[in-house]
């Protein structure tokens, strides 16, 4: 493999990656497969469903292995480093559409609007003129096994009314995606070279990959201690007399705040996840500390709300208006931050003869963002939407993503499940349902599962993939192709083992979300606007504003003070409701790393990051092998994520 600014020689460069390719093709067939399974159908694991995603490195852990042995006894069979990166790289893309975001997302919003209409809720009357024939399957008959199960996808009336649903939507997603990753290689080189951001989620692939990596004795001490726990807590689970490791306490909150006005502060769990604390000692302390110093703030606000009587006020402390004012102007302020590199990016795509390393040359990340969206824009126009509130919403949408991907980047939370705070609310807050329209708001119901928690948001994975390319070392078009290769086959497959598990299992008899998404989205969300249609959320805009100077704020005394310790990423991440799963680890991961540093310095602190990693690969291994017993033996067990 040659190294990045030299130029291979063609019939070389070739190889390296259709090899990877070919490869990330066949494990994305199989992990598809089994994201659905465990994910969508068993509940045993959420393979799918963090920012460090466990699928791609339970793979690349036993590529590794499999690599070792191969370099000892048939080396012209090894993979080099760049190619097990690239593998792994196509697995994380599989990752952002498959498993319980967006893929069961997508699926349950396509089939509820029809199978669930009935005369009560009105459906019909209400919007089902707005929804296109081409958009979704609309026969009961098609959807009976879908929902019943005991079924099988593959008839001719199954596939055929599945088929053009699955093919639009594959495309959607792309063309949303691909103008995600012209977006990042136009600020790739802002975040990674300029502002020289952490990456603390891209680190953990690049380590694993790095010689005489599994010789660390202190990686499998952690690894040792992580799995026994989680396999004790297993057998806890399946047979109570064992003994076990209490992670997690639900009713912590419950049992310790009983009074008022403590008892306002809501669900407040202890979940003690390893990986997440593991994953923790490896992002900046500041950063941490402002994720769950901030989470912890919102529930302050519930008890002043308390006190103050503000409860009375309907959506009281407004989390959701309050994160889209966070998000939205931390995504102003980067792109503020970044003016003189946008500046250079326009300059440079107007010289035909300019050349850069990127991914896409900048005038093709440009052209590709313009495309992408015009061929957005004539989709959704064609199925009967506003141009000005499709670009509105897309505005929005590629705003936060971008807040997402700097805060990711910079911050590394190995959880960022920004819930319910999408640009639909932003925008019938500032224009009122009136304005947008019924039309409007339906057809915007079909993009909810991309904006619905971000969790698994494909822009910061493929921010990640471009910093693990350029650790690889392999040339950011390279990854570039691998990403695009593996979301065309990623989406059709996931979209494939899903309706081919559900039409057996039956989407009813599964108890996934795969239902729920359709209730909140058709039954809380756009049938309270059709019904009880309001004008400017003047209230909720107000904590929008809130937020946003805040915001301002707390980035003004950064960069006025070196030692103010709150982020704004921190604050923002923390104003999400998901936040409640991983603030206690999060808090335990500062802790442990703050005292490492304090009485040990860096030196200590170094010495002991094999550990952390161990703990991580642990908890993923154990988990995946527990789903594994689930998935075998169609028995509940224990999980070790979510």
């Amino acid at each position: 493999m040659s190294e990045k600014g030299h130029q291979p020689q063609i019939g070389t460069e070739t190889t390296s990656l259709l090899l990877p390719l070919a490869i990330g093709v066949v494990l994305i067939l199989i992990n598809a497969y089994w994201i659905a399974l465990v994910s969508g159908i068993h509940h045993s694991l959420n393979p799918a469903y963090a920012s460090l995603f466990i699928t791609p490195v339970v793979n690349l852990f036993f590529g590794v292995l499999l690599n070792t042995l191969l370099k000892r006894f048939r080396p012209q069979l090894a993979l080099s480093r760049a190619q097990l990166l690239l593998v792994y790289q196509m697995l994380v893309i599989l990752c952002v559409v498959s498993g319980h975001n967006p893929m069961d997302f997508i699926l349950g919003i396509l089939a509820h609007p029809f199978w669930f209409a009935t005369f009560e809720n009105e459906y019909a009357a209400l919007f089902h003129r707005y929804i296109p024939s081409w958009f979704t399957t609309q026969d009961k008959s098609a959807l009976t096994g879908f929902f019943e199960g005991n079924s099988s996808l593959y008839t001719a009336k199954h596939l055929s009314a599945w088929i053009g649903p699955i093919l639009l939507w594959s495309f959607v997603t792309f063309v949303l995606f691909f103008i995600l990753m012209c977006f990042n290689s136009i600020q790739r080189l802002q975040w990674s070279e300029r502002e020289r951001l952490s990456y603390p989620i891209a680190q953990l692939p690049i380590e694993m990959t790095t010689p005489r990596f599994f010789s660390r004795r202190l990686l499998w001490l952690g690894f040792g201690i992580c799995a026994a726990v989680e396999l004790l807590n297993g057998l806890h689970f399946l047979y109570p007399f064992v003994p076990g490791v209490p992670l997690k306490i639900p009713d912590f909150g419950a049992k310790i705040f009983t009074t008022k006005p403590w008892s306002a502060i809501g669900w407040l769990p202890l979940f003690f996840y390893p990986w997440v604390i593991g994953l923790t000692f490896f992002v900046p302390l500041e950063l941490s500390f402002s994720v769950w110093f901030f989470f912890l703030f919102t529930k302050f606000q519930l008890i002043l709300g308390s006190i103050g009587g503000w409860k009375s006020l309907p959506g009281f402390p407004y989390y959701n208006q309050q994160g889209i004012g966070a998000w939205l102007t931390l995504g102003i302020l980067i792109l503020w931050v970044s003016r003189p590199h946008l500046k250079t990016v326009f300059t440079m795509a107007l010289k035909p003869t300019t050349l850069t390393n990127e991914p896409f040359q900048y005038r093709t990340a440009l052209l590709g963002i313009l495309i992408g969206t015009t061929v957005l824009v004539f989709i959704f126009q064609q199925a009967g939407m506003s141009v000005r509130i499709l670009l509105a919403f897309l505005f929005l949408y590629f705003l936060m993503s971008i807040a997402i991907t700097y805060a990711r980047a910079a911050v590394g939370v190995p959880y960022h499940e920004v819930i319910w705070t999408h640009p639909q609310l932003m925008l019938v807050s500032a224009l009122g349902v009136r304005r947008i329209g019924a039309s409007n708001l339906t057809l915007l119901s079909f993009l909810y599962p991309y904006v619905r928690d971000n969790v698994s948001h494909p822009m910061p994975s493929q921010l990640e993939g471009f910093k693990i390319a350029e650790r690889a070392p392999v040339s950011e078009k390279k990854m570039a192709i691998a990403m695009i290769v593996a979301l065309l086959v990623a989406t059709p497959v996931s979209f494939w083992a899903y309706l081919h598990l559900i039409y057996q299992h039956g989407a009813v008899r599964t108890e996934g979300y795969i239902i729920g998404i359709g209730f909140e989205t058709f039954e809380r969300m756009l049938l309270p606007w059709l019904q009880q249609p309001h004008a400017m959320d003047s209230t909720g805009l107000s904590f929008t504003a809130f937020a946003s100077l805040f915001t301002l704020g707390l980035m003004f005394l950064r960069r006025q003070f070196i030692w103010f310790p709150f982020h704004p990423a921190g604050y923002a991440l923390g104003l999400s409701a998901g936040m409640v799963w991983v603030w206690s680890a999060v808090c335990v991961g500062w802790i442990i790393k703050a005292v490492l540093l304090k009485f040990g310095g860096l030196r200590i602190y170094r010495r002991a990051a094999p550990f952390f990693v161990g703990v991580i690969l642990g908890d993923f291994l154990t988990g995946t092998f527990w789903s594994l017993v689930g998935a075998v033996f169609e028995v509940p067990v224990y999980r070790v994520w979510y």
